[in-house]
């Protein structure tokens, strides 16, 4: 999946791996876990496959590489994106704690679920941030809120907002019931 994350990324101009990072921290980062530790093998293969360039840009005494997509590539890419979505179960290590939750101790419990709540917070807080940000730049500019690329990133920003609301409902309940449990 990294390589295709480039990819796409690289369809919206020439990166760094830096800026590739950048970009997925703000962007995909929030679905789809993304470091620089795994973008630099997906970068080699995608070279090695031919589906991207690089380029060294002498900045002073910095040397920065320059990666680009081939036409290989956005085919390859676009082939990906026009393939069926798959569904896919959902990897959550909080589900997996919780499935084994009857082993840990409640009051434990209680302090697990209440720091992943402000961890989802602080996402959603993010998301919502960066939506707005979205709208601002856009405001009524017709041309950008009819350009296809702007419309599936806001969608993709939409649904991440809800997700995350959804998530934080859905562990609010579970801590309310963790608390009643506990004055029982």
């Amino acid at each position: 999946m990294q390589d295709k994350i480039i990819l796409g990324l690289l369809l919206d101009g020439d990166k760094s791996s830096y800026d590739m990072k950048k970009s997925m921290e703000s962007s995909t980062g929030f679905f789809y876990n993304s470091s620089q530790g795994s973008i630099q093998p997906a970068l080699k293969k995608l070279i090695q496959n031919g589906h991207v360039l690089v380029t060294e840009e002498r900045r002073g005494a910095i040397i920065k590489k320059i990666f680009s997509i081939t036409e290989k590539g956005e085919k390859e890419f676009l082939s990906w994106a026009s393939d069926p979505i798959a569904l896919e179960k959902p990897r959550d290590p909080a589900l997996v704690k919780m499935f084994f939750f009857n082993y840990v101790d409640d009051h434990r419990k209680l302090e697990l679920v209440e720091a992943y709540l402000r961890e989802i917070e602080t996402v959603e807080a993010t998301l919502k941030m960066i939506q707005q940000m979205n709208r601002e730049k856009i405001g009524n500019n017709r041309e950008l809120l009819n350009n296809p690329k702007w419309k599936s990133r806001l969608d993709t920003l939409e649904f991440g907002a809800e997700y995350y609301a959804f998530l934080k409902d859905w562990y609010g309940r579970y801590l309310k019931n963790i608390k009643e449990e506990l004055e029982r």
